[in-house]
């Protein structure tokens, strides 16, 4: 009984998949939503136009497209299960750039009592724990329910 309890405590009640999959598609549908929405409403990509200027991003009239578009197509790729790996390398630049631009301005404008409340308010932002579970589907695929582990099987 001593140790069923130290292995639960330990190493979890295992079943890695699952929850793996339930991250993974609630990923990809966040941006699905979040791109599609930039692309088909004109408040959406009026604001992120302005955040693109705000925060110099070159080639505006291009980015304003590019950016949603990668959030929806890399979305759908993720949510998926399908090209995983590079679906989320473009979503994790993406966020890495979002995070270094808007999220530091953000960061700035809080007033952080010292160094460490400032590392804090930048790990808040909720572009980090984005940028952290794309890097998980980069180094790992999109796992055993995917159309990318389907694929792989029927090419052998």
């Amino acid at each position: 009984m001593l140790q069923t309890i130290s292995k639960l405590v330990l190493d979890g009640i295992g079943g890695f998949a699952l929850p793996y999959l339930v991250g993974r598609v609630v990923t990809g549908v966040f941006f699905v939503f979040s791109g599609y929405h930039k692309l088909t409403n004109a408040e959406r990509r009026a604001a992120l136009v302005a955040t693109l200027r705000d925060c110099n991003i070159p080639f505006v009239s291009l980015m304003q497209w590019v950016v949603p578009g990668v959030e929806f197509a890399g979305g759908l790729g993720v949510a998926f299960g399908l090209l995983t790996p590079l679906a989320a390398l473009g979503l994790a630049v993406i966020c890495l750039i979002a995070a270094c631009t808007d999220g530091m301005r953000r960061v700035r404008a809080l007033t952080a009592i010292d160094k460490a409340d400032k590392i804090d308010d930048a790990l808040y932002l909720p572009e980090v724990p984005y940028i952290v579970l794309l890097a998980m589907f980069v180094a790992n695929g999109a796992g055993p329910f995917s159309l990318d582990a389907m694929l792989r099987h029927l090419t052998g």
